[in-house]
């Protein structure tokens, strides 16, 4: 038996790793064309929305003053409605003789023209006077200083627990006026109005 020669050993190696290289190039450029192209990691943004912004803080002065403050987690802003769609909000109303409010909400808008903050779903204020309110919506109308809904709320001050089919509060005056049908129980006794 002959040993096969140093040229047809290398012409044999040269012809498989051709062989080899091809084979691979064409199962990469096989896959290449199988697969479907990866999704795209980014939100779309509707065409409505002009700015996406995440953790958002804005204030409302007067003068030096600060009138109060918002954050929300995410915010999606229309320049032509001047309006801006909120996650996680968190509103601070520094104004009135109530000595101020902190608001938190899962969503909300802010109207900057009128403005106008409506919060929605898991509504929870805390006055700083203890005052607390839960409801489902509630607006934050800044010039003339209300705090309104028309939903269902619940309401506990100190001894007192009231619900009512809605509520205006004015931070001006420390007022408040109940709509609806009112109960309340204070401590333990039921009395109904």
């Amino acid at each position: 038996m002959q040993m096969p020669n140093t040229r047809q050993i290398r012409r044999i190696l040269a012809v498989v790793i051709v062989a080899s290289t091809v084979a691979l190039v064409v199962a990469i450029l096989f896959r290449q064309f199988r697969s479907t192209p990866p999704e795209t990691a980014s939100k779309s943004i509707s065409p409505e929305v002009d700015m996406s912004l995440s953790k958002l803080t804005f204030s409302e002065m007067k003068g030096n003053e600060k009138l109060w403050d918002m954050t929300a987690e995410r915010a999606d802003y229309d320049k032509e409605a001047a309006l801006a769609k909120l996650t996680g909000v968190r509103t601070e109303i520094y104004d009135g003789k109530a000595g101020g409010i902190v608001i938190t909400s899962k969503t909300g808008r802010y109207h900057e023209t009128q403005r106008l903050v409506i919060m929605q779903e898991k509504v929870h204020a805390v006055t700083k006077k203890g005052m607390v309110f839960d409801t489902e919506q509630l607006e934050y109308r800044s010039g003339p200083g209300l705090v309104v809904t028309n939903q269902p709320v619940k309401v506990v001050d100190g001894r007192l627990t009231l619900t009512a089919q809605g509520m205006e509060m004015s931070l001006h005056q420390e007022e408040v006026r109940f709509r609806g049908a009112v109960h309340a129980v204070i401590e333990g006794a039921h009395a109904k109005r």
